[in-house]
């Protein structure tokens, strides 16, 4: 990066430090009332199944997988009052920037989208198809709250297919990883929407910086000419990453540390701003120098690819599982669940995959039944 480039972004994280101190006490305390106002909503048995202690691992289980497969834990929307889904909506908006809460609002929207586009579809039979097609609903997203909202730290989460986020309030500060994200389709094709994408850039800003590094920097960066299956660190499987790969984002142009800078920044920011710019000061104070960015697959953006941009203080991962499907994460390696500031370690659970057989078995025969009724 160059002096002028480093001072920038050295300028900015020290502006971004200070307003946050200065908004910190405001957005915590909202994000905490709203927290408070969806527990005050719920009956006495959604409020035992909702809440939980901050030190329970539950708050490390989680899955972007649908309902058919895994059974995400909390209050399902479908299972909330208008008054209760107002609420959980209120929550996602006070700790999610404008950008993240459409992108989770969106992708649980396409559920329903995609609920409409398989039952249209003729070629579509068999329990497991029926099975599928009752999952695909915008309800079926749950919320859980960790501890007591407004105590020194707690937290909540929000999880289903396609959108996972976990969120630990500490002290005033706010950390937001793991956050994983999918959409299927990635852009409508036809039909009333149309165009319509609900995640518009991530795979592009991994193609702009790419396509941004000569020919040396590409071949350095690229460590397999197959696109990945899916990204690495998904549910279960954080730190499995064991060593960097790729290229050292240390010696670049200018043009190119914006980029790079472009892509962390649309992955950060859909948490509450404050709390991205925090995250952007932890990597600027670790160093940008320290990340490295590693590259699978052609560079066509029409294609299967993968990118991954990985450091001290983050982890990001793109895939495109197909040319209308991808899956994204975000991770702190020092700091997911707000681990560091809870001085607390939690086992990252997903069900096996013969549990995930044994849990579709059951919602094949649940469909089954329904549909004999």
């Amino acid at each position: 990066m160059t002096i002028r480039t480093i001072a920038t972004l050295t300028l900015g994280a020290a502006l971004s430090i200070a307003a946050g101190f200065s908004l910190a006490a405001s957005r915590t305390d909202a994000i905490s009332k709203a927290a408070q106002s969806f527990l005050d909503s719920l009956d006495e048995g959604q409020r035992i199944v909702a809440n939980m202690p901050i030190d329970t691992d539950e708050r490390a289980t989680w899955s972007n997988l649908p309902v058919i497969m895994v059974q995400p834990a909390g209050v399902l929307i479908k299972d909330m009052t208008d008054e209760q889904q107002r609420a959980a909506h209120a929550l996602m908006r006070a700790t999610m920037s404008s950008q993240g809460y459409a992108k989770f609002a969106g992708i649980m929207v396409l559920e329903d989208l995609l609920h409409q586009m398989e039952a249209q579809d003729e070629s579509r039979s068999g329990p497991y198809a029926d099975a599928l097609l009752a999952a695909r609903d915008y309800g079926n997203y749950a919320l859980s709250i960790f501890g007591n909202p407004g105590d020194a730290s707690w937290g909540w989460k929000i999880a289903g297919h396609h959108a996972a986020a976990n969120f630990t309030i500490s002290n005033g500060r706010v950390a937001f990883t793991p956050t994983f994200l999918g959409s299927s389709p990635m852009e409508v094709e036809s039909g009333r929407y149309a165009g319509l994408m609900v995640l518009a850039h991530e795979g592009q800003y991994g193609i702009d910086f790419m396509t941004s590094l000569d020919s040396a920097q590409q071949k350095q960066a690229t460590i397999s000419d197959e696109a990945a299956r899916d990204v690495f660190e998904g549910p279960g499987r954080r730190k499995s990453l064991e060593k960097y790969e790729g290229l050292q984002t240390k010696d670049l142009t200018e043009e190119q540390a914006h980029l790079l800078r472009r892509l962390v920044a649309e992955y950060l920011h859909n948490a509450d701003h404050d709390a991205a710019y925090a995250q952007m000061a932890a990597i600027e104070e670790a160093g940008w120098d320290k990340l490295w960015f590693s590259w699978r697959g052609p560079v066509d953006p029409k294609g299967k690819f993968y990118y991954r941009v990985h450091g001290p203080r983050v982890l990001i991962e793109y895939n495109r599982q197909n040319a209308n499907h991808d899956h994204m994460i975000v991770r702190d390696p020092t700091n997911d669940y707000g681990e560091d500031w809870l001085g607390k370690h939690y086992k990252e659970n997903h069900p096996s995959g013969a549990e995930i057989r044994e849990n579709v078995r059951r919602n094949i025969e649940s469909a089954s039944e329904n549909v004999e009724e």
